[in-house]
């Protein structure tokens, strides 16, 4: 949901983003203009299924995150108490 959210709200006031979103839907116009009628089923699934993994490679590493800051915190925690113990 957090992920939904920042592409929702964060990334369509980024200015970057927004400029490659803009190169990428050009590019692709101009391969459709490249290729045949009948291929365009083949473009549309690639795209749908680069999109799914690139969907499932940021939830993936958001994930990472949030298991790399729970294992952070415990750490400095530990760390926290042993320096009490002196």
């Amino acid at each position: 949901m957090r992920t939904d959210e920042i592409g929702n709200n964060v990334l369509k006031q980024d200015e970057e983003y927004q400029e490659l979103s803009k190169e990428l839907q050009s590019l692709l116009k101009e391969i459709f203009k490249c290729v045949p009628i009948d291929r365009h089923p083949t473009i549309f699934s690639y795209e749908e299924k680069e999109q799914a993994q690139l969907a499932l490679a940021i939830e993936i590493m958001y994930r990472q995150g949030l298991i790399d800051g729970v294992f952070l915190n415990r750490r400095l925690s530990e760390v926290m108490e042993n320096e009490d113990e002196f």
